[in-house]
């Protein structure tokens, strides 16, 4: 393969400090990329101070798990060592000599349809690379220390929230956006943070001064939460035609197009990035149960999703509203009232403890069963009741003694203080700082229900305190027009490396499931229309009336394999599905005539976001 043109070296000593007293491996890194061919980018590892037998492993990730193993090629190791692949994402090496050179190539997959902002992707004018899609780790030693130099095209700068001051892991944690880019500045209690753009055209078509402005809100909003950062600087990586987000320690990719950045009433975008960076506190910093640094077997699962993603779409919304950016409710009660509506709609919210869905959350369809349900939606709701008990337990009514009122800004902050950088919190534990933020038994009683024993969510106990009253209603779920509406409250999807397309149940009272299909099933027709794809069977779905009988053709999966391939496609059955109307949650909201000023004063700094 030729060289580009030019060189761009980007050097990072990512471990300071003398060399220990034991012969631990230095490693150095180099990557590179070829305009010339841009269907992927190679990779270099000098390893001195090798052992005689060691791994290399591509490392799985908790939520996203792309399995980039699969694009290695042309795995190479110097002689005289020896290596083998033992497994689909780890190679063994063996060696009679100190320094190893491995080498091998990301080959990058199509382009798809649709490109998450997280994965690598190469283009005449920048992409992205790097971070655990890119790089090796020596299993025997994960926290060794290491150099990455970057191989680029003339004129391609590069941009990553690397530390010169780090580990392996914040090497694999750390995605580089390479290109022609667009940068910015600023500064936040002595922090520096960077906005990074890479535009799929030459010409910027929305307002700069804008963009950094409102990132700078954000920023500074969440740090008063906190008081501290997290991180030595951050570097926001913006892509043009990319969607979705994913959080990292020091950085953020975001799929931002100028058409999202130009409508951000209707895009959203400031709202996912306010998601997005709160996660480097509640997420990366302030780490959930069950992770480990590296790992390069099966994703990793926790039970903490209710906090870590829950807690953080709370405050997605709340520091839009402190900002005045634009948010998806007009109001906090408007935005209660629909993520309540959404908690009944789906029935294993109130049905499934916080911590059985979180286990799910992150995995293919399957483990809970027949149910539907979202840790993301049950946090967001945990905390909103938290909130409202901590602010009730500390109010008190004279002006004077206003400071000793608290808010969950107050246990977030204490959580951080507490578990920031260091071992990952329990549920234990945050019952505890709750408990010693509001100073009573009340906090206990709200863990025991709701997560540790996962009963219901008692909304109107917690909205009382505010001096609001709940009105829950189920008529039948209609159309625009007034119409009942079909129960196609039915979803389809195939498992991973698995062409089968099976049929998810998302409520075991509905028609599908009283006519005996369980979420896992193989689906093959529906009235001898056959189902390949989930298109087809959306297609089908659109034609069902009620008072319909569909005939599905199916073969049923067992408790054990739902959720994954181990099915035999045989015993095909025939199951008729009578077709019946539904009802649906209606959740009403309001103010309680005989609130006392107490709660009044409680509903209105809650609805203000304000944190006392």
């Amino acid at each position: 393969m030729s060289r580009p043109a030019a060189t761009l070296l980007l050097t990072f000593l990512l471990l300071a400090g003398s060399p220990a007293a034991f012969a631990q491996p230095d490693l150095y890194y180099t990557l590179t990329v070829d305009s010339s061919d841009l269907s992927g980018y190679d990779v270099t590892i000098r390893i001195e101070h090798a052992p005689r037998v060691f791994h290399l492993a591509m490392a799985t990730h908790h939520e996203y798990d792309d399995r980039f193993w699969r694009f290695v090629t042309g795995f190479h190791a110097s002689q005289p060592a020896t290596f083998s692949r033992t497994d689909s994402a780890l190679w063994s090496i063996t060696t009679t000599t100190e320094d190893v050179v491995v080498s091998y190539r990301i080959t990058l997959p199509p382009p798809a349809p649709l490109h998450f902002s997280h994965r690598p992707f190469l283009t005449s004018h920048g992409g992205l690379i790097g971070d655990l899609h890119s790089f090796m780790y020596i299993v025997e030693d994960i926290h060794a220390p290491c150099r990455l130099t970057l191989h680029l095209p003339p004129g391609w700068s590069s941009a990553s929230g690397l530390d010169p001051f780090t580990t392996t892991p914040h090497l694999l944690d750390a995605p580089i956006l390479i290109g022609y880019l667009h940068r910015w500045t600023f500064v936040v209690d002595g922090t520096p943070h960077e906005i990074v753009y890479l535009p799929s055209t030459p010409t910027l078509t929305f307002d700069t001064a804008t963009l950094q402005n409102n990132i700078q809100k954000i920023v500074r909003t969440a740090h008063t939460i906190f008081t501290a950062f997290p991180y030595k600087h951050y570097t926001f990586l913006l892509e043009d035609a990319s969607a979705g987000a994913l959080e990292h320690g020091a950085s953020v990719t975001i799929g931002a197009t100028p058409s999202d950045l130009s409508t951000p009433n209707r895009s959203g975008i400031y709202e996912e990035i306010a998601h997005e960076f709160f996660h480097s506190w509640n997420g990366m910093s302030i780490q959930p149960p069950g992770y480990t640094p590296l790992n390069y077997g099966p994703q990793q699962l926790t039970t903490g999703l209710w906090f870590t993603e829950g807690f953080t779409m709370l405050y997605a919304d709340l520091i839009a509203r402190r900002t005045g950016l634009p948010t998806e409710d007009s109001t906090r009660l408007l935005h209660l009232t629909r993520l309540i509506t959404r908690y009944y709609r789906d029935t294993g919210n109130s049905v499934l403890p916080p911590a059985k869905v979180s286990l799910a959350d992150y995995v293919q369809p399957g483990p809970l069963g027949d149910y539907s349900a979202s840790t993301h939606l049950q946090g967001e709701l945990l905390g909103a009741c938290l909130d409202f008990l901590i602010r009730d337990a500390t109010f008190v009514e004279t002006a004077a003694l206003a400071s000793g009122r608290r808010s969950l800004d107050d246990l977030m902050r204490n959580i951080f203080q507490k578990f920031g950088n260091k071992q990952p919190f329990t549920d234990s534990a945050i019952e505890s700082a709750t408990a010693a933020i509001c100073k009573c038994n009340a906090a206990h009683t709200f863990f025991l229900d709701y997560l540790y024993e996962g009963k219901p969510i008692d909304f109107a106990a917690y909205l009382h305190l505010l001096g609001l009253r709940i009105q829950h209603d189920q008529p039948l779920a209609r159309d625009p027009q007034g119409h009942p509406l079909p129960d196609t409250r039915v979803y389809s999807y195939m498992l991973r490396d698995d062409t089968s397309l099976r049929i998810g149940i998302s409520n075991p009272n509905g028609c599908w499931a009283k006519a005996g299909l369980h979420t896992g099933d193989i689906i093959t027709a529906i009235d001898n229309r056959p189902l390949h794809t989930r298109q087809d069977f959306q297609s089908v779905l659109r034609t069902l009336h009620i008072g319909d009988t569909a005939l599905v053709q199916t073969i049923p999966s067992s408790p054990h394999t739902a959720g994954t391939t181990t099915q035999k496609k045989t015993g095909t059955n025939t199951v008729p599905v009578h077709i019946s109307s539904y009802t649906t949650p209606l959740i009403t909201i309001t103010e309680d005539p005989a609130a006392t000023p107490r709660q009044k004063h409680l509903f209105r700094a809650w609805s203000s976001g304000a944190p006392r």
